[in-house]
């Protein structure tokens, strides 16, 4: 499959590997997000592996910011909303959806016969 950056944490590599082996596309076991963290060096495990917490946290707060900065400056710039009100909508939209893309990976996992991150690890250690 594709290669496989050197300056990936080890369990991150193996994890890859893992996948590729499985046949995974590398759009779903590696997006854009974790391929950045990776390289900084921060083993955050790949989605489909990931627990539900971890995967509702990174994704709703990834969207969720991304979605507050859009609606500030497409329509609540300049208008008289108050400011509580879009950062609450921004939490509310962050949250659902991070939820719902945890219970996706979790689906993909469990339909593919994956180990979860906990029994990935368990399993590399001899």
């Amino acid at each position: 499959m594709n290669d496989i950056h050197p300056r990936y944490p080890a369990e991150i590599q193996a994890a890859l590997r893992f996948l590729d082996g499985r046949g995974l596309a590398r759009v779903q076991s590696a997006p854009l997000l974790h391929r950045l963290l990776w390289r900084m060096g921060i083993a955050l495990p790949p989605p489909i592996l990931a627990g539900f917490g971890i995967n509702a946290l990174v994704q709703g707060l990834l969207f969720g910011l991304f979605w507050t900065g859009l609606m500030w400056l497409m329509l609540w710039q300049g208008s008289q909303r108050p400011l509580f009100l879009l950062l609450v909508a921004g939490l509310l939209a962050g949250a659902l959806f991070g939820v719902v893309m945890a219970a996706l990976m979790r689906s993909l996992r469990r339909h593919r016969r994956l180990p979860d991150w906990k029994q990935f690890l368990a399993g590399q250690v001899r």
